[in-house]
């Protein structure tokens, strides 16, 4: 349940008065670990106890939890099974069809291209393309992404 506090500890509902009001973190992280099918016994799981799947669910269902107003997802997918990866993509989409601006950084072009309204790719610190999914396949963006074709973007 600590976890689940971090970055949010000053919101109100988690104070009673200068200190934290154990009962509404714990029902908070109940409530990510329920939405986002976080497998573990109890809230009370220390987050390192999670695979790695469970733990990237748990961080991407905390921060969603604290309802941004932009997102920064750093390769939100890496290292997880396929059932994970799937659901944390479903919750990346429905928070970007509700509104959520989403500023996703990833290696795997896949992801990008299933999860992006638009792409920017880099290479040598500046921009080399700028892409709709439908535009996309990774071996264009490999190339963008290698220097090997340029465009203004």
């Amino acid at each position: 349940w600590e976890n689940t506090l971090l970055s949010r500890d000053g919101e109100p509902q988690f104070l009673k008065g200068p200190f934290v009001a154990t009962s509404a973190v714990k029902a908070d992280a109940r409530q990510v670990i329920a939405d986002f099918d976080v497998r573990t016994p109890s809230e009370t799981v220390p987050a390192f106890a999670l695979s790695g799947g469970n733990q990237q669910k748990l961080l991407v269902g905390r921060e969603l939890a604290s309802h941004p107003s932009v997102l920064i997802a750093a390769h939100p997918t890496r290292g997880v099974d396929i059932g994970a990866q799937a659901a944390i993509w479903d919750k990346m989409r429905a928070a970007r069809d509700a509104g959520l601006a989403v500023l996703l950084i990833s290696a795997d072009l896949e992801e990008l291209i299933g999860l992006s309204d638009r792409i920017l790719v880099m290479f040598d610190g500046r921009i080399t393309a700028s892409l709709t999914p439908a535009e996309a396949t990774p071996e264009l963006l490999g190339s963008y992404m290698t220097g090997a074709e340029q465009e203004a973007a």
